[in-house]
């Protein structure tokens, strides 16, 4: 009976010890949602250097973007010029000469109507740009697209820098085709030759607000991941402008919220806001889990990526 009695008992505390080892045991804490959001330095970095010209690229690549997200025009010569505007922007180019450019005067000067070698004598970083008082000031120009490319993977080699991605947009209205811009096809196939000649189709995305450019890339040029760019509206109303669905959707970052994020995820595409520079807007995206920013201060979006 003794050694019955002394079995329960060993029987019990065991069972004790066990039940308070295991009520001692802190739950498993529950991993969060490793979400990767890729920064995209807008025309370079805008916020700092000149807008679209190589120091900005290279001062973006340096600080260590994923993408260089720029704009590209064509030249009365059929070159693919790197600019936001398809004629000379009176805030921030200066003539040849030094001088400033009248608003009212802008327009003649019209990039598709003059060669390469006129454009590059414009200056469009000594001026600065009063909206990105922070922009240092410098003289520079507008590059190729073909420089663009052979230069940053130039200094990626030179100084051993990771790799980046290019988002191409093409600058495209339809009011001005013929007249500021070859027509979309025309458009796009000289951007592409570019492209193509440099082997960059597995690193490069082309972008646009123009629906007619995506359709033309998506019919002819199938293996290029498109993005469309908007600024307005939903994307329910959006994406009835196009007949296809592209890899992107790149809304103004206002145009987001929970419940927008949820009904494009549900139709599979990567979803990129632009144009997000105030700290607390970028923390805003970046609770949205997007795939990407866009941003003219590419310094600003990495740091609240690391915290």
């Amino acid at each position: 009976m003794k050694n019955v009695l002394l079995g329960l008992a060993i029987a019990v505390f065991t069972l004790n010890a066990c039940k308070s080892k295991t009520e001692e045991k802190e739950p498993m804490p529950v991993k969060e949602e490793q979400v990767t959001i890729q920064v995209q330095g807008h025309r370079g970095e805008r916020g700092n250097l000149p807008e679209n010209s190589i120091p900005a690229f290279l001062g973006a690549l340096r600080k260590g973007v994923d993408v260089l997200e720029l704009d590209v025009v064509i030249s009365k010569d059929k070159q693919v010029v790197v600019s936001h505007e398809p004629y000379m922007l009176p805030l921030y180019m200066l003539t040849p000469e030094g001088d400033s450019i009248p608003n009212e005067e802008e327009k003649k000067y019209n990039l598709y109507k003059m060669n390469y070698a006129e454009i590059k004598q414009f200056d469009g970083g000594s001026k600065g740009n009063v909206r990105f008082p922070e922009q240092q000031k410098m003289k520079t120009y507008k590059p190729l697209l073909s420089e663009v490319f052979d230069t940053v993977a130039a200094t990626i080699n030179k100084e051993v820098l990771k790799p980046v991605k290019f988002n191409i947009e093409i600058k495209s209205v339809e009011e001005e085709y013929d007249i500021f811009q070859p027509k979309p096809e025309a458009f796009v196939d000289l951007v592409m030759q570019i492209i193509q000649d440099k082997n960059m189709q597995e690193h490069v995305n082309v972008q646009s607000f123009d629906p007619a450019i995506l359709e033309v890339m998506h019919q002819k040029y199938s293996d290029i991941e498109l993005a469309y760019l908007v600024g307005e509206n939903t994307y329910a109303e959006n994406k009835k402008n196009l007949t296809f669905k592209p890899e992107i959707y790149s809304p103004y970052y206002k145009l987001l919220d929970s419940t927008e994020v949820s009904r494009i995820r549900k139709d599979g595409l990567q979803i990129i806001p632009w144009t997000v520079n105030n700290p607390e807007d970028i923390e805003a995206v970046i609770k949205l889990k997007v795939d990407g920013i866009i941003t003219d201060y590419p310094e600003r979006v990495i740091e609240k990526l690391e915290h």
